[in-house]
């Protein structure tokens, strides 16, 4: 009977140090690490837009296309060439040829892949403890069981809201209802990985703080 009390007990002691082991290795990574899952592969977007009424005529891109600087990515009837601005990868195409444009109608969506990097959005109640060039792990979607090396590049000045053009409303009581604000850091790999064909897809990143 004494022995199996003993068995119990040590149980019972082995529980309560793995739980406070748990405990601690959770203190010490919130103390020295800050991990977000908000976080994706971007990359700069550039839409590019006819620039008259008419006809298109002429579309040598498609989605997944890579482009030149400068080269001509279509044209619209009676209307110049239609250039892409920079280097990069056509993300989306949605129009037609002999479709009918406007001026503000966009032909494709170009993403920049000359600078891909992972765009985390932090709370403006953490960003506090973010600075630039802290070490940064970063949890890829698209490649799974990997860990990769980065640093803090960039911070924005702004929120995320301010950038997107959304703005907090009162409601019809006129109350206000704080929201609390996501502020967009730059998270720059230094690994050699090729990010251009995930742009949009998921990534984890933990900051080393200290």
């Amino acid at each position: 009977m004494k022995k199996n009390r003993n068995v119990i007990f040590g149980i019972i002691g082995i529980i309560i140090m793995a739980g406070v082991g748990v405990w601690y290795y959770l203190y010490w990574q919130g103390q020295n690490y800050f991990t977000t899952e908000n976080s994706k592969v971007a990359s700069d977007l550039y839409n590019i837009s006819a620039s008259a009424n008419g006809k298109l005529v002429k579309l040598n891109v498609s989605e997944g296309s890579f482009v030149k600087g400068n080269e001509v990515i279509a044209r619209v009837e009676n209307g110049p060439y239609v250039r892409s601005p920079i280097d990069g990868e056509v993300v989306k195409c949605d129009v037609k040829l002999n479709q009918m444009l406007a001026p503000t109608s966009v032909i494709a969506v170009i993403a920049d892949t000359d600078d891909v990097y992972v765009n985390a959005n932090i709370e403006e109640t953490d960003i506090g403890k973010i600075k630039e060039g802290q070490s940064v792990t970063v949890k890829l979607d698209a490649y799974p069981g990997k860990k990769f090396n980065a640093h803090v590049d960039e911070i924005d000045k702004v929120t995320q809201s301010a950038l997107s053009g959304t703005a907090t409303s009162y409601s019809t009581s006129g109350t206000y209802t704080k929201v609390t604000q996501l502020i967009p850091v730059k998270i720059a790999i230094d690994d050699e990985i090729d990010l251009t064909g995930i742009i949009g897809t998921n990534a984890t990143v933990s900051i080393k703080l200290k």
